[in-house]
C-alpha cells in the first residue's frame, strides 16, 4: 500500500523538526528524535524487504490482517507527528503574539508535555514495529533488471506526447455466437422476463449488455432504457430512483420521501404502456431481491438483463434465460494480446523471433481471460522486448499460479502504488479529471521528485499517470486534441483493489460501526459518497487527513457541521487536503479554516460559493486553492501564503483578488489573474518557478514591452496564455527561443513581424492564435519548420491574407488543424507532403474560402468538421473526399427565429436517438439524447425555459433513421417580437409533430440528401431561434 511512502515521508518530517529552532532547545528530546529517526529507516528497510519479495515472486508476501496493522503503527506514529509539530507551531504563534504574558516556565512545560506525548507514542509505534519484524525473511538479493523502475518520458520527447494518441480499443473479444444468442433474445416475441448474463469477473459480462443496450435494434423496440450499477450495500429504493431518473430525463429531481411503492407507481405514469429495458450490473445474491420487486409489479412491464458472477435462483414467476460467458479461445487470445502490447503480428513475427517461444506460455497463464490478457500485455509494453526481460515476467506469471492482478501490481514502481491505489476511493466507474487526479496524488504526498530544483510534483504525477495508461491499468477518456480528460479504474480491478484497499485501512468511504473503536487511529482518507457524512462520529474524524466529497447532493450545511467535528476534540485538526469540488455553496467558517493549520490543498471549483473565508490565504502550508467557478464576491488578500504553488482564480476577480506577488515565490501556477500595474509584472518576473501561467490585462500592459521583458524571465514555462480583456488589437512583441519547456501557447494579440521568427519555442507542441492579423503567408510558414507542433488552431482574423500555401513537408507531425473565422481567406493550398500526418481538420467560418486544394493529399485524415462555410464549400470537400474514410462533421445552416437569449448548441458525435420538446402555445424548450459510436449515451441539458404545459419525447432509430429535415413558424408572444412558435421534424422513415401553435410565418429546411447532425440556436425563457448542422446522408450511412 502506501506504507513506505509515508515512512519516508515522516522521516522527512522528523528531519526538518530537528533542524528547527523547538528541538534544540532541549537535548535529551533531540536525542529521542534522532533514535525514532534511525528506526523508521530500520523499518523503511524492512518494507523495501518486502516490497522486493513481491516484486520477484508476483504474490502478496503479507496478508490483509498484516498489511493493517503496518498501516495503523505507521499512521499513529504520523498522527504523533503532526500533533506535536501543530501544538509547537500553535505555541509559538501565542507566544509571539504575548511576548510579555506568558511565562518561560509556562512556555517550557507545555512544550515538555508535547515532547512526552510523542516519546510515549513512538516507544508504542517502536514495539509493534519489533512483532512484526519478528517475522521478516531473509532480504532478497535486488535485481535491478527485475525491480520496476518508473519509465522516463521525459527524455523522450516525441513519446512523452505521442502517448497521449494510443488508440484505445474495447477489450472484449467475445464469442459472435454469444452476442448473436442475446440479441435473437432481445425480439419482441423471445425476450423473456430476465437473462442473466453469468461469468467469472474479467470475462466482459458488462461489456457483451452494454453492446446488446445500445444496439439500435434494441432501442427501436424498447424505448425507455436504465443502466443501474446495483451497490454492494444493496438498497432496492435506491434502484428504483436510479431508474426512475434516468426514464425521467427532462426531472431529474427524485423526492426523498416516494417509498418504493410511490416510486413503482411514478415509473409506471411514465411508461404509460410502453417497454422499458433494464439492466442490473453486479447483482449479488443480497440484491436479487429487487428483481421480485420489479417483476411483482402490475405497473412496470419491464425486461430485465442481470450481470452476476454466480448462478442466482430467480423469481419462481420470472421467464427467465441464463447466458454463461467462456473465455476466449487461442486465436481470440492471442488477437487480443498483440493489440494490447502494441505489436503487430507482422512485427512480432518478423522482428522478435526469440519472443515467438513464449506464445504458448503467454496463452496457458492468461487461460483465455481478457482482463489477464489486458494485464499481461500492459506490463510486457513497459519492457522492452528482449528475451530476458520477457522471460522474467512470464516465470513469475507462471510461479504465482495465474494470478495477473498481484504479479501487476507488484511489478509497479514504489512510487507509483499508493497513485494507483487511490483511484479506489472514487466510486466505482466515476470519471476523474486528470487535473484534480493529479493535484490530489501531490497533496497526498505520494510522489516525490528525487531533484525538486529540476523535476517537479506533477511532472513526476503525470508520468506515473502515463505508466497506468500503458500498463492497461487505468483507462482515459479524451479531449478533442487527444489529450487526456477523464480516467477511471476498470471494473474488474476496482472491484478487487478498492475492497482491499478499504479493508487494510488505506481510506474509507463508509462510517465504521461503534465496534471498531480500536480501528479509528488509523483512518486517514474518507470518501464522500453518500450524502449523509454527517453520520460519521467524532472519534473517526481526529485524525482524518483528507476529504474529497463526490456527492453533489451534500448539504452545504452538513459541510460545516462535518469540519466542526474534525477539530471538536484538539481545537485543531489534522486534515491537509479538503476537496468539496462540484457540492453547491459549502458553508466554510473563519473559526474552523483558521483550526487546519496544516490544510495544502483547498478545492472549491465549480462550488458557486460567495465568499472565501479570509482565513484561507492565511494558512501556512496552503500549496493549492482552486476557487475556479466561483460567485466570490468579497475581496480576498493573497499575501502570507508563502508555500502556495497552485493557484486557479474565477472569472472577473480583478477587483476581487489581492495578489502580493513578492510573498508566493514558489508560485507554479498561475491562473485567471488580471495585471493591472507596471510594478506587478515587475513582480511576476520573479516567480522563476512558474510552470503555467493565464494572464489577462488591459492592451498597454499585455502588448508592452515590460511584458516581453517579464516573460523572458520566467524560462520554465510549459503553459503561456496572453489575452487582453478590452478586446483590442495589441501588438505582442515576444521572444520565447529560449523557452525549451514551453509546450502550449495561446496568444491573443498582433504579433511582431521584425521578431516572429524567434516568438515561437523549439519545443512548441500546441499553439493557439487569435487576432494575430498575420498577412504573408511565408511567416505562417516559419510555424511549418516547428518539428514537434501537433496542434494548430488560429482562430479570429489571426491571418489576414488571401491565399495560405503550405508546402511539401511543412508541419511535419501535426495532428489537428483549426481554422476559424479567418476573414480574408480565399484560397488554400496544401501540396503533397505537407501535414502528412494530420488526421483532424476543423473549417468554420472562412466565408471567402473556396474549394480547397490538395485534400487528397492527406492520407491519414480521419475527422473533417465543416461548420458555417457556404453550401458549395462543402459539396466541394464532400467531392474531393468521396470513398475515403473520413469522418464529416456538419455544415450549420440558419438560424431562424429572433435576436432574443444566448447562443445554445448541441453537436454530437453520434446519432441523435431522442428529442424532448416542452410547448404550449410557443416551444419552451428542447433537449436531446445521442448515441457516440462507441455506444455511449449522451445527454443534453434543457435548452430554454421551464414552461410549457405538454411534453413530447421523439424517438430515432438511428442510425437506420436519422433526422432529415425540420419546418416550423416564427411568430410573436406577449412582448417578444419574434420566438420559435411551432416545430416539425421529420426523418427518412416518419413526420413528427407539428408541436406548438402555427400562426406565425413559416419557414422550412429544403431535404437534399442531408442528415440533420446537430442544432443550433438561441433561447432564454423560451426558444428565440433555432438552426442546424447538416451533413450528407451517404457520409452518415457511410458509418453504419
Amino acid at each position: 500500500m502506501d506504507a513506505k511512502v509515508s515512512v519516508s515521508l515522516l522521516i522527512e518530517k522528523l528531519q526538518d523538526f530537528l533542524r528547527g529552532q523547538a528541538a534544540t532547545s532541549n537535548p535529551l528530546f533531540k536525542k529521542k528524535v534522532q533514535t525514532t529517526i534511525n528506526n523508521l529507516h530500520s523499518f523503511e528497510q524492512f518494507l523495501q524487504d518486502a516490497e522486493d519479495r513481491e516484486a520477484l515472486s508476483g504474490c502478496w508476501s503479507m496478508n490483509d490482517q498484516t498489511v493493517a496493522r503496518v498501516l495503523k503503527a505507521i499512521y499513529s506514529a504520523d498522527d504523533a507527528t503532526d500533533t506535536l509539530l501543530i501544538r509547537n507551531e500553535l505555541q509559538q504563534i501565542r507566544f509571539r503574539r504575548r511576548e510579555n504574558q506568558t511565562s518561560p516556565f509556562i512556555f517550557s512545560l507545555t512544550s515538555l508535555c508535547s515532547h512526552i506525548l510523542f516519546i510515549h507514542e513512538m516507544k508504542k509505534f517502536m514495539n509493534e514495529v519489533r512483532r512484526l519484524e519478528k517475522k521478516k525473511e531473509k532480504a532478497v538479493t535486488r535485481d535491478n533488471a527485475t525491480i520496476s523502475r518508473l519509465l522516463s518520458f521525459e527524455n523522450d520527447q516525441e513519446y512523452g506526447w505521442r502517448w497521449l494518441f494510443l488508440e484505445e480499443t474495447n477489450y472484449f473479444v467475445g464469442p459472435e455466437q454469444k452476442m448473436n444468442e442475446l440479441f435473437i433474445r432481445l425480439k419482441p416475441h423471445e425476450f423473456p422476463k430476465v437473462i442473466a448474463v453469468v461469468g467469472e469477473g474479467g470475462l466482459g459480462k458488462t461489456t457483451l449488455a452494454s453492446t446488446l443496450y445500445n444496439r439500435v435494434d434494441v432501442r427501436r423496440n424498447f424505448t425507455n432504457r436504465a443502466w443501474v450499477q446495483v451497490p454492494s450495500l444493496f438498497d432496492s429504493r435506491y434502484v428504483l430512483a436510479d431508474i426512475l431518473r434516468q426514464i425521467n430525463q427532462v426531472d431529474l429531481v427524485v423526492e426523498s420521501t416516494l417509498s418504493e411503492d410511490e416510486l413503482m407507481v411514478r415509473i409506471g405514469e411514465l411508461l404509460n404502456g410502453g417497454r422499458c429495458l433494464v439492466v442490473l450490473e453486479g447483482v449479488s445474491v443480497e440484491s436479487s431481491q429487487i428483481l421480485a420487486t420489479l417483476l411483482n409489479s402490475s405497473q412496470f412491464d419491464a425486461r430485465i438483463i442481470i450481470t452476476t458472477r454466480i448462478v442466482l435462483n430467480l423469481p419462481y414467476q420470472a421467464t427467465y434465460l441464463t447466458l454463461r460467458l467462456g473465455r476466449l479461445n487461442e486465436e481470440q487470445s492471442w488477437k487480443l494480446f498483440l493489440n494490447k502490447v502494441r505489436m503487430a503480428e507482422a512485427d512480432y513475427m518478423t522482428n522478435n523471433s526469440q519472443l515467438i517461444t513464449f506464445k504458448k506460455q503467454i496463452l496457458k497463464v492468461c487461460g483465455g481471460l481478457p482482463s489477464a490478457i489486458v494485464l499481461l500485455a500492459g506490463l510486457l509494453s513497459t519492457k522492452r522486448q528482449d528475451y530476458d526481460d520477457w522471460y522474467r515476467v512470464i516465470v513469475r506469471a507462471s510461479n504465482n499460479k495465474g494470478d495477473i492482478l498481484a504479479l501487476c501490481y507488484h511489478d509497479l514502481p514504489s512510487e507509483i502504488k499508493p497513485c494507483f491505489l487511490y483511484m479506489g476511493i472514487f466510486p466505482r466507474k466515476a470519471e476523474i479529471p486528470v487535473r484534480r487526479l493529479i493535484h490530489l496524488w501531490v497533496a497526498e504526498g505520494f510522489v516525490m521528485p528525487s531533484d525538486p530544483e529540476k523535476t517537479n510534483h506533477e511532472d513526476v504525477a503525470e508520468r506515473c499517470f502515463k505508466e497506468l495508461v500503458i500498463r492497461n491499468m487505468i483507462q482515459v477518456r479524451r479531449k478533442s486534441d487527444g489529450s487526456p480528460k477523464t480516467c477511471y479504474m476498470p471494473g474488474f480491478l476496482y472491484d478487487f483493489f478498492s475492497s482491499k484497499a478499504e479493508a487494510v485501512g488505506f481510506f474509507h468511504t463508509s462510517c465504521v460501526s461503534t465496534d471498531k473503536q480500536s480501528e479509528l487511529a488509523a483512518v486517514r482518507r474518507l470518501a464522500g459518497h453518500s450524502g449523509m457524512i454527517n453520520n460519521f462520529p467524532s472519534a473517526f474524524l481526529q485524525n482524518l487527513r483528507s476529504f474529497v466529497a463526490f456527492n453533489t447532493q451534500i448539504h452545504a450545511g452538513d459541510v460545516g457541521m462535518f469540519l466542526n467535528k474534525i477539530i471538536s476534540n484538539r481545537g485543531f485538526g489534522l486534515l491537509y487536503m479538503l476537496d468539496l469540488e462540484g457540492l453547491y455553496k459549502p458553508m466554510l467558517s473563519d473559526d474552523v479554516i483558521r483550526k487546519l493549520i496544516h490544510l495544502k490543498y483547498l478545492g472549491l471549483r465549480s462550488t458557486f460559493i460567495d465568499s472565501l473565508p479570509d482565513a484561507v490565504p492565511s494558512l501556512p502550508c496552503l500549496e493549492t486553492l482552486d476557487v475556479k467557478h466561483t460567485n466570490i464576491s468579497n475581496v480576498i488578500h493573497i499575501d502570507k501564503a508563502e508555500k502556495l504553488r497552485h493557484l486557479y482564480l474565477f472569472e472577473n476577480s480583478s477587483d476581487k483578488v489581492r495578489l502580493d506577488l513578492r510573498s508566493i515565490t514558489n508560485l507554479q501556477t498561475l491562473c485567471g489573474v488580471n495585471i493591472e500595474s507596471l510594478s506587478e509584472l515587475t513582480e511576476l518576473q520573479k516567480l522563476t518557478r512558474l510552470g503555467k501561467l493565464k494572464l489577462t490585462g488591459p492592451g498597454n500592459m499585455i502588448g508592452g514591452k515590460e511584458m516581453s521583458e517579464c516573460i523572458s524571465k520566467l524560462t520554465k514555462l510549459q503553459f503561456l496564455k496572453l489575452r487582453c480583456k478590452d478586446n483590442s488589437y495589441i501588438s505582442l512583441d515576444l521572444s520565447l527561443k529560449e523557452h525549451e519547456y514551453l509546450r502550449d501557447l495561446y496568444l491573443v494579440g498582433l504579433l511582431s513581424q521584425e521578431r516572429f521568427d524567434n516568438l515561437f519555442p523549439p519545443y512548441l507542441r500546441k499553439l493557439t492564435l487569435l487576432s494575430s492579423r498575420i498577412n504573408v503567408n511565408d511567416q505562417l510558414l516559419v510555424l511549418g519548420q516547428l518539428p514537434h507542433l501537433n496542434i494548430l488552431r488560429l482562430f479570429c482574423d489571426s491571418y489576414f491574407g488571401k491565399q495560405l500555401i503550405f508546402p511539401s513537408e511543412a508541419f511535419p507531425n501535426l495532428l489537428i488543424l483549426k481554422l476559424r473565422s479567418l476573414p480574408n481567406l480565399e484560397e488554400w493550398i496544401v501540396e503533397e507532403g505537407a501535414m502528412k500526418y494530420l488526421n483532424r481538420l476543423e473549417i468554420r467560418d472562412c466565408k471567402h474560402l473556396k474549394q480547397p486544394q490538395g485534400l487528397v493529399n492527406l492520407k491519414f485524415l480521419k475527422e473533417l468538421v465543416i461548420t458555417n462555410m457556404t453550401m458549395g464549400f462543402g459539396e466541394a470537400v464532400e467531392e474531393i473526399l468521396r470513398g475515403r474514410n473520413v469522418y464529416q462533421s456538419s455544415i450549420k445552416v440558419g438560424p431562424w427565429g429572433g435576436l432574443r437569449g444566448r447562443d445554445w448548441s448541441y453537436m454530437p458525435k453520434g446519432g441523435i436517438v431522442e428529442i424532448v420538446i416542452n410547448h404550449g402555445d410557443i416551444i419552451d424548450s428542447l433537449s436531446f439524447k445521442s448515441v457516440y459510436a462507441n455506444k455511449e449515451a449522451e445527454s443534453s441539458i434543457n435548452f430554454g425555459g421551464k414552461g410549457g404545459n405538454k411534453r413530447q419525447l421523439i424517438s430515432i432509430d438511428w442510425p437506420e433513421e436519422y433526422l432529415t429535415s425540420i419546418s416550423g413558424t416564427i411568430g410573436k408572444f406577449y412582448t417578444i417580437e419574434s420566438c420559435v412558435e411551432s416545430l416539425t421534424f421529420y426523418t427518412n422513415w416518419h413526420t413528427h409533430g407539428p408541436f406548438g401553435s402555427s400562426k406565425g410565418t413559416h419557414f422550412s429546411l429544403p431535404v437534399e440528401n442531408r442528415v440533420i447532425a446537430g442544432f443550433h440556436g438561441r433561447a432564454g425563457l423560451y426558444i428565440d431561434a433555432i438552426g442546424v448542422y447538416q451533413k450528407t446522408a451517404t457520409s452518415i450511412q457511410g458509418h453504419l
